[in-house]
């Protein structure tokens, strides 16, 4: 069940081209599928997977070859909105090794976009684009870690931490056959216990999964458009 009256959020009257939620501790998601902390003046957003549309088509798909042009214009468009100090990029930045040229010069231009760039390693980043930048497996900013994911590591003993890896969204119905699904972020709490915050997948390719939550966490779920975000009652 969705709440509108509650719980979702229209255009900003403060940027350009996004909806925008507050999820809580200052965070803010935009709806064109990254989280922003406005006061540290960091901007996050994962599982990218440029190239991935290079990669179908060398295995013998018939692939548009739209998707990079479309994941580097949503990011500079987020950027010249929010102007953050740091660009953290959570893994799946590439999607293998497939148009390495292609990647390198995006992510040359990236690079630019901020003061500072933390490019966080995952299981897709992988190829030329390893040589050609500096990754790290982690990165930590005031109380908050973040990591791709896909390595199950344990949750940090106090903050919290944002990851990326299992490409959350929603589906929606209206009860008469049709469905909409969309990206989602979720977060994960226990108590005073610290805030797990899954990001959505940034690739317009991504289709996503429903994450049940794990056992014994508080789950809160925000369906995004770049129309409106909305949290998600179930």
């Amino acid at each position: 069940m969705i709440d509108p009256k509650e719980k979702s959020t229209g255009l900003s009257p403060l940027l350009s081209g996004g909806a925008v939620a507050e999820i809580g501790d200052g965070l803010v998601l935009d709806g064109r599928l990254a989280l922003v902390d406005p006061v540290a003046r960091w901007l996050a957003l994962s599982d990218l997977h440029f190239g991935y549309e290079a990669n179908r088509r060398r295995e013998g798909g018939l692939w548009p070859m739209w998707g990079m042009e479309t994941i580097a214009a949503r990011l500079e468009g987020l950027v010249r909105d929010w102007q953050p100090e740091t660009l953290l990029l959570v893994g799946d930045v590439v999607d293998g090794t497939a148009a390495p040229d292609e990647a390198i010069a995006w992510l040359t231009r990236v690079r630019d976009l901020a003061p500072r760039l933390i490019l966080i390693e995952g299981n897709h980043d992988r190829g030329p684009i390893r040589q050609a930048f500096d990754w790290v497996e982690s990165c930590q900013i005031g109380d908050i870690v973040f990591e791709h994911g896909h390595l199950n590591r344990a949750a940090p003993a106090r903050g919290s931490r944002v990851r990326g890896h299992l490409h959350p969204s929603v589906n929606l119905n209206d009860g008469s056959g049709t469905r909409l699904r969309l990206p989602a972020l979720v977060v994960e709490s226990s108590g005073n216990n610290p805030s797990e915050i899954i990001l959505p997948a940034f690739s317009p390719w991504a289709g996503g999964a429903r994450h049940p939550g794990t056992e014994g966490q508080d789950v809160r779920r925000w369906a995004c458009s770049p129309q409106r975000v909305f949290e998600v009652i179930a």
